[in-house]
């Protein structure tokens, strides 16, 4: 028997005890009003009762949040090139060529021979119209012809030698032969030093050789 029911068989004997003894005096008109108030006794310490003896309950496990796998590092993905696309290690960017002398070193060079008129260091009046002459030879496997040019290069400050107008070949020059070629200028107004250089140029546009200069004092 449990606990709780003998509880609730002690508080119905002490309260028919109780009624029995109080028999001598009061008299009880209705049986079934004091078998009601007996139940209702009985109900309030059932009551009562369950508030100190009522089942503890049971302490469940909870279970512990797993741990969550951290994300792991997922390759990026690569660019696959569309089919007919080349690839970016394949690809292969195109220069534009530029005429340089170096292009046509192979068929055509120069070496400068000697100084024919006003040799560099050559003293000169000021306004004096001057032609100076080079004469140089052909080192290429290439032959010369009347395309061929003698034209300004750089320098020139203080004087108006680079407007001068190329100046073409006379004649066909076979590969080991030499020519003279000739420019005309003028000495500047001011005294000083003045120099400048020009170079030969193919029936291309290519310079090679070279450079022939010109360098002379004014007085």
């Amino acid at each position: 028997m449990s606990r709780l029911t003998k509880i609730v068989w002690l508080i119905m004997a002490f309260t028919l005890l109780g009624l029995a003894a109080c028999g001598s005096g009061t008299p009880i008109s209705d049986s079934s009003l004091t078998y009601t108030q007996i139940w209702k006794t009985v109900e309030v310490a059932q009551t009562q009762t369950g508030m100190f003896v009522s089942p503890t309950p049971l302490v469940t496990n909870t279970p512990l949040a797993s741990s969550t796998s951290r994300p792991t590092n997922t390759p990026l993905l690569s660019a696959t090139p569309m089919p007919g696309t080349p690839s970016a290690t394949a690809f292969t960017v195109n220069t534009l060529t530029t005429p340089t002398g170096l292009q046509s070193a192979s068929c055509d060079n120069m070496a400068g021979v000697a100084d024919v008129t006003y040799p560099d260091g050559s003293v000169l009046a000021a306004g004096t119209i001057f032609v100076k002459t080079w004469r140089v030879k052909n080192l290429g496997p290439c032959t010369w012809n009347q395309d061929y040019r003698l034209i300004f290069g750089w320098g020139g400050t203080g004087t108006n030698w680079d407007s001068t107008p190329s100046s073409h070949l006379s004649a066909l020059v076979l590969p080991g032969d030499t020519i003279e070629i000739s420019v005309s200028l003028a000495a500047p107004m001011n005294p000083g030093n003045y120099s400048a250089a020009f170079r030969l140029q193919n029936a291309k546009g290519y310079n090679f050789g070279p450079a022939q200069t010109v360098v002379i004092v004014v007085k």
